[in-house]
């Protein structure tokens, strides 16, 4: 395995190398070559392969750009489905040109999800910056002046109200297409219902320019008046984005502050936790029913011992119990007797 040590003393010649980032026993390590030519590029991927014998990917993506401006652009997955490509969005998000990089994975018995993407492309991101890719003067200004230590506002959002309650991460202006940038590959666009409902083109003219950037893709809308989204869950749909709905301004900052408090956190970190004990699993379960709260399923359980018994007891039974009236047990039996699925017409 390669050491951060560089391959050669011309400064063309050096390829860097990320820390390794370890997940159950899944490993990631990036590689970093400035380089001009697509040949250069064949070399720079032998090379790392060679090196990476034993390695289950090679996730390659680089841009090069020629005198006359034009920018010739490739990915490859070498059996990581998606990840060239998103590898790929990381280095046009950042505007870099003439540079490769390779992300070496070691597969374990260990299946990981979609974090296997986050850590790829962190990996990517400390090699691109442990080689002053990044801020080298080929990088756009307005990515220049981006800390990914705040969530980084969009001058548009000028007056918004929801940026009074982001108080718990720090947070400024920049110079980015998306409304909110939450970390190097998630983004947010904010939309009021009230808003939406005057301007419908707004949004889609927000999404068209964001194109097919960023891995994480947020559409935080405000529901401020009562109005069917549908149409706006198809659209989300389409183009990748994550429908996150709020009642209030206090509501959408939060979610914001969370995205970015949890950026670099495991998903089971925001997961509710439920217990592997009976009791704790038919709590979980029956507390889904509206209006029904823990110290019914304690006094349900009790009473019957299991869900199954539950589900036999009649109407008239599950009356007499302490703190259930008609309402709840109607509630109880609908969720028992209706059908998972419903067929619309």
């Amino acid at each position: 395995m390669f050491s951060n040590a560089t391959v050669d003393s011309s400064p063309l010649s050096t390829i860097f190398h990320s820390s390794q980032l370890k997940d159950r026993k899944n490993i990631f390590v990036a590689h970093a070559k400035s380089l001009n030519t697509k040949q250069e590029v064949e070399i720079f991927k032998n090379t790392i392969k060679l090196e990476e014998k034993n390695a289950t990917h090679n996730v390659l993506a680089f841009r090069i750009e020629n005198l006359g401006g034009v920018i010739t652009e490739e990915s490859e997955d070498d059996g990581e489905k998606y990840a060239g490509e998103r590898l790929l969005n990381l280095l046009r998000t950042l505007d870099v040109k003439n540079i490769a990089v390779i992300v070496t994975r070691w597969c374990s018995d260990i299946v990981l999800d979609s974090i296997r993407f986050e850590h790829i492309l962190k990996c990517a991101r400390e090699v691109l910056d442990q080689g002053a890719f990044v801020g080298n003067g080929t990088l756009s200004s307005s990515v220049k002046r981006i800390s990914y230590n705040a969530i980084i506002v969009n001058s548009c959002q000028k007056g918004n109200p929801i940026l009074q309650c982001i108080r718990n991460v720090p947070w400024e202006y920049g110079e980015i297409v998306p409304d909110y940038l939450l970390g190097q590959t998630t983004c947010a666009l904010f939309l009021s219902l009230k808003y939406h409902r005057l301007h419908p083109e707004y949004i889609f003219n927000r999404i068209e320019k964001l194109a097919h950037h960023y891995l994480l893709r947020i559409m935080l809308i405000l529901v401020d008046v009562v109005k069917p989204i549908r149409e706006l869950t198809k659209l989300c749909v389409l183009n990748n984005f994550t429908i996150i709905l709020a009642w209030s301004q206090e509501e959408a900052g939060r979610y914001l502050e969370t995205c970015k408090a949890f950026e670099h956190k495991s998903p089971d970190m925001i997961m509710e936790k439920v217990e592997d004990d009976y009791l704790s699993k038919l709590t979980h379960c029956m507390t889904q029913i509206k209006s029904i709260n823990k110290t019914d399923v304690i006094t349900l359980a009790s009473s019957f011992g299991s869900l199954k018994k539950i589900m036999s007891t009649s109407f008239e039974q599950l009356t007499l119990c302490p703190g259930l009236g008609h309402q709840k047990v109607k509630r109880i039996q609908e969720a028992f007797e209706q059908p998972f699925s419903t067929k619309f017409k």
